[in-house]
């Protein structure tokens, strides 16, 4: 009776409803990861943005192009999936990057082979700045890049290469505009790339800011080629 109930006090729990978890990964329960607010069929292959229309682009980024190709997104940021990047980013729970890399790694793999995408050489990912790096004591996107990258088996570029030149305020709470002005000269690279093909990896994309700033300093250091791969995508009000 004491070893079943070691077990049981010992059986990790679902972050979500906090039952015990029954199945090979120790994070979300199988009800629960079953219903985590996975992005639709129908979204635009640019943006992620959910679309009516039957057709690859929306409207939106046929009139005003996003410097990157296309932006594979796993999930919508909900209420769900905020508190579990909110743990993991802000709760000292790196390990979840592994339910992340895992879920992102099967949407992208499932992207390439219905739209024919090519893979990139290389992974890169959104830099931290190294005081707000020392603070949490880990680069979130760094752990989700350096995992998709032993999963799909593509190089990943060092973290010195690619810096965060400037440190920014946190742009949640900022409009469209803030955020824009803040992450003016926010990026700078370092050392020459070899390639000219590359993802850039982040854990939310929200207005898009911090990532055309990084696609545009990226692109002035010769990359040619920029997809996104992100956990989830805020949608539009």
């Amino acid at each position: 009776m004491i070893r079943k109930l070691s077990m049981t006090l010992l059986q990790p729990r679902c972050y979500l409803c906090d039952m015990p978890i029954d199945n090979p990964q120790p994070f979300l329960c199988l009800l629960c990861l079953q219903e985590l607010p996975y992005l639709p069929n129908s979204h635009c292959l640019r943006c992620a943005l959910p679309q009516r229309k039957n057709q690859q682009q929306c409207d939106e980024c046929n009139q005003q192009t996003p410097p990157w190709q296309q932006l594979i997104a796993c999930m919508s940021y909900t209420l769900e999936c905020q508190y579990l990047i909110k743990q993991y980013k802000f709760s000292q729970q790196p390990q979840l990057h592994l339910l992340f890399s895992g879920l992102l790694s099967r949407t992208i793999t499932s992207n390439i082979m219905q739209h024919n995408y090519s893979l990139p050489e290389a992974l890169i990912c959104i830099p931290l700045h190294k005081k707000r790096q020392a603070k949490r004591g880990y680069n979130q996107a760094q752990l989700l890049a350096s995992a998709i990258s032993k999963q799909l088996q593509i190089p990943l570029i060092a973290e010195k290469k690619f810096i965060r030149a400037r440190y920014t305020a946190q742009q949640a709470q900022q409009t469209a505009v803030e955020r824009s002005a803040n992450m003016h000269n926010a990026f700078q690279v370092t050392q020459h790339f070899s390639v000219k093909h590359i993802a850039l990896i982040d854990d939310v994309v929200t207005t898009g800011e911090t990532i055309k700033a990084a696609c545009l300093t990226l692109f002035a250091a010769g990359i040619e080629r920029i997809d996104i791969w992100c956990i989830a995508r805020t949608l539009a009000d």
